[in-house]
């Protein structure tokens, strides 16, 4: 039997992580797969799942997310049973975190994380964003991102490829984006999995660019602030 697959997306503010990992879900649900997609982000729980939650449901995904809009910004907030047993569903789960402090050490609250087969980590680059805006921003993003509790599984095992400027983005500032990110990728030694493309450029990209898998957006976040 194959293993299951647990996707963890992190990112800078704004990186487009959610975004991604929303996007990435709908990806599954279409397979048919079950697919669970846990809002992790207790660092701006004003700007979540929830108001979205019902539309994704209604693509097939079961959304774990906050219950309601309290947060303390950087100094974070209560997290629910749902989330930290999380894992405890079936079928794939994909989990969007926050950003900031701590970075991936949120992930140390979820039972038995240590236990997957199949965990794949990966961090959402933005280059339009200052925090990764340079090669090595980037760099000091990623080793940043990875927290203050050194595991090994808690380690990036890739890259997405996600700069944007929201609906002002072009075919060129995607790929800009993409150059800058390749050349991190080298450097730290993590490859690119995919490039985020809203699905509005679809007609300017094909299944793949530079051998690199597109992965095509439907930009739903900007409903999702309360």
């Amino acid at each position: 039997m194959k293993e299951r697959i647990v996707e963890v997306y992190a990112g800078a503010y704004a990186s487009g992580k959610s975004e991604t990992a929303l996007n990435r879900a709908r990806q599954y649900s279409q397979l048919n797969k079950p697919i669970t997609l846990v809002d992790l982000d207790a660092v701006e729980p004003a700007y979540t799942l929830r108001p979205i939650a019902g539309e994704l449901k209604a693509l097939g995904i079961n959304v774990i997310t906050q219950p309601d809009n309290f947060g303390l910004g950087e100094a974070a907030s209560y997290v629910t049973p749902a989330q930290i047993n999380c894992l405890s569903n079936e079928g794939d789960i994909i989990i969007d975190t926050g950003y900031g402090a701590g970075g991936l050490d949120i992930l140390d609250i979820l039972n038995n994380i240590e236990q997957e087969k199949q965990l794949e980590i990966y961090l959402v680059v933005n280059t339009a964003k200052f925090e990764t805006s340079t090669v090595d921003n980037i760099i000091e993003y990623a080793s940043f991102s990875e927290g203050v509790e050194k595991r090994p599984w808690k380690k990036f095992s890739g890259l997405i490829s996600n700069t944007h400027f929201g609906d002002e983005t072009t075919k060129q500032d995607i790929i800009n984006g993409y150059n800058k990110l390749k050349k991190a990728s080298e450097k730290l030694d993590i490859p690119i999995r995919a490039i985020g493309v809203d699905e509005k450029l679809a007609s300017e990209f094909g299944l793949t660019y530079d051998d690199i898998e597109v992965w095509l957006y439907r930009r739903m976040m900007p409903k999702a602030f309360w």
